[in-house]
């Protein structure tokens, strides 16, 4: 009886542990609408400092002139590289330090200068729209 006993708790204490890390890769993900007001769209136009083609998201950092007049750093979230390369045809080469562009972003709740893109993003570089597909599938060229 007492080896039985050693046994199921045993199994329960490795069943235990299994979900807990099952579990963990699940809740690392974090989404971005707790960040970004979803409901509405700002156009920001600047100058590339620097683009970040990494996981889980890449990033754009732009030079823009806020409505004070102010020349402040504004980032943008972008999707992870693998989805921007399948989706919209934009590699690590898309943004360059210095390319003016003009994003359609989903503002920070907060008022500080970010921003996120990750679907329907509207996209100009130096003038030209990028092509990026829509959320029903069909590509804005």
């Amino acid at each position: 009886m007492k080896v039985f006993d050693v046994f199921r708790t045993y199994c329960g204490i490795l069943c235990a542990s299994l979900v807990i890390l099952v579990s963990m890769p699940v809740s690392a993900h974090h989404g971005t609408a707790v960040s970004y007001e979803q409901s509405s769209w700002a156009t920001v136009k600047g100058t590339v400092t620097t683009f970040r083609w990494r996981n889980p998201h890449s990033a754009l950092f732009l030079d823009i002139t806020n409505e004070a007049g102010e020349m402040v750093n504004f980032a943008i979230e972008l999707p992870s590289p693998i989805l921007m390369s399948r989706s919209n045809g934009w590699t690590r080469e898309t943004f360059k330090p210095g390319d003016v562009v003009e994003f359609r972003v989903h503002p920070s709740r907060t008022g500080a200068p970010v921003g996120e893109c990750l679907f329907d993003c509207l996209v100009y570089v130096n003038g030209e729209l990028l092509p990026s597909r829509l959320p029903t599938g069909e590509t804005r060229q």
